[in-house]
């Protein structure tokens, strides 16, 4: 993206593409930060930044960036019903930030911004303001229409000479990062679009969104009613789109500090990918396991121990990751179906099942639950019963399938709290 960016000698529309929780606000949050470090102090970064810029500036001698980053939360603003009003906020608190030396001209003209803003606000944020439209456009004179628009364009006007103002001390283009667009209110982000289309038409901004935009197509679509394309209208708002990439998962447990090659990693991968989880509900699922995990070391402990920490308690995370409601009638309400459910309904995860089982029963046993689908749905049957239900039927049958085929250190394995 760096090198992207580098490369732009124009005004531009860039959409960063992912799904919900593929990571786009922490990749944009770091951009900021990689960008911001180049610019003030590029002879003392950080090992990963000097990294990033080596891959970026190869046969650059400078790293600067001439990039001024300013990160824009379009969900933390939808509450103020213009947006215009809004990215006028933040850019005026990013000039007062840096506390610029300006000529007096330039003061006057943040202050006439900031009063036009002001005005426009409460203009528009006044309670029962909708239901009283009627009343005042019958009342209304040409001159009050044409002084509404004047204002307006006075606004847009003093926008667009806060951003000149902003990087006349600090670069030559401004990076107007939006994120969180398509979580918004839909009339909110149809709005901010077609606001920043007509506001940001400048040679010396890039606007990077930062969105998923199947899911913004949707809001869009909901917006305008049935039989609206809502990504041919997106079509209009930028001109390249870039995808995040799907991380590694081996990659990705390696800089969690999990050994990718353990039995509750495999475990962890298969949950991650039978669930598609998001980079997010990745991270949830590994931090709820971890804890335990860390006092599991999978060299050193007993089958029994692994089977029950590394595969038990980790499909359990999943599912408590990926469906709380059923995790809520599995735990509280002895639902053990939902254990059953999720390991049977996983080619990846029922594997991981007859690896990890089958190191705890003798060895003549496992040759012959392997080769037979419905005596290992018995087991994985007899597992979550044994575990979880409170019918004394149930819980016996389940002792006398398990104790058929182990050696006694299983069952109070299982049962263990």
């Amino acid at each position: 993206m760096l090198r992207l960016l580098m490369n732009i000698d124009k005004g531009l529309s860039i959409f960063l593409d992912g799904d919900w929780g593929s990571g786009k606000t922490y990749f944009v949050r770091s951009l900021k930060i990689v960008i911001d470090n180049l610019n003030t102090c590029p002879d003392v970064l950080p090992a990963g930044i000097n990294m990033i810029a080596s891959n970026a500036f190869k046969g650059n001698t400078s790293w600067h960036c001439d990039y001024l980053p300013v990160y824009y939360n379009a969900w933390s603003c939808d509450y103020w019903g213009d947006p215009l009003a809004s990215i006028a906020c933040t850019l005026a608190a990013e000039t007062d930030e840096v506390r610029l030396e300006s000529e007096p001209s330039d003061n006057k003209v943040i202050k006439t911004a900031l009063k036009a803003l002001m005005e426009l606000t409460f203009n528009c944020c006044i309670p029962g303001l909708g239901s009283a439209i009627d009343k005042t456009a019958q009342a209304m004179k040409v001159e009050d229409l044409l002084d509404a628009f004047k204002k307006r364009s006075s606004l847009r006007c003093a926008v667009a000479e806060a951003v000149n103002l902003v990087l006349k001390e600090r670069a030559d283009k401004l990076l107007l990062i939006v994120d969180e667009l398509d979580r918004c209110e839909p009339r909110f982000a149809c709005k901010l679009l077609e606001e920043l289309k007509t506001l940001f038409d400048l040679d010396n901004v890039v606007v990077l969104y930062s969105l998923n935009t199947e899911q913004l197509a949707h809001v869009i679509e909901g917006q305008y009613g049935a039989g609206f394309n809502g990504s041919r209208y997106l079509s209009k708002f930028y001109d390249i789109t870039v995808p995040i990439r799907t991380v590694d998962m081996d990659d990705y447990l390696a800089h969690r500090e999990m050994n990718p090659s353990y039995q509750s990693s495999l475990v962890i991968k298969s949950i991650v990918e039978a669930h598609e989880m998001s980079l997010r509900e990745t991270n949830r699922l590994i931090d709820i396991c971890k804890p335990n995990l860390a006092r599991l070391d999978d060299a050193h402990n007993t089958n029994e121990a692994v089977f029950r920490v590394s595969f038990m308690d980790t499909v359990v995370a999943g599912i408590r990751v990926s469906n709380p409601a059923a995790y809520d009638r599995l735990i509280n309400k002895g639902d053990y179906s939902v254990f059953t459910t999720e390991v049977k309904g996983s080619k990846e995860i029922k594997n991981c099942f007859v690896e990890t089982f089958g190191r705890c029963i003798k060895p003549d046993d496992y040759r012959s639950m392997v080769d037979d689908e419905n005596r290992i749905d018995e087991f994985i049957d007899a597992v979550a019963a044994l575990r979880w239900t409170n019918q004394f039927d149930k819980k016996i049958a389940a002792y006398k399938t398990i104790d058929e085929v182990e050696n006694g250190c299983l069952i109070p394995m299982i049962e263990r709290e």
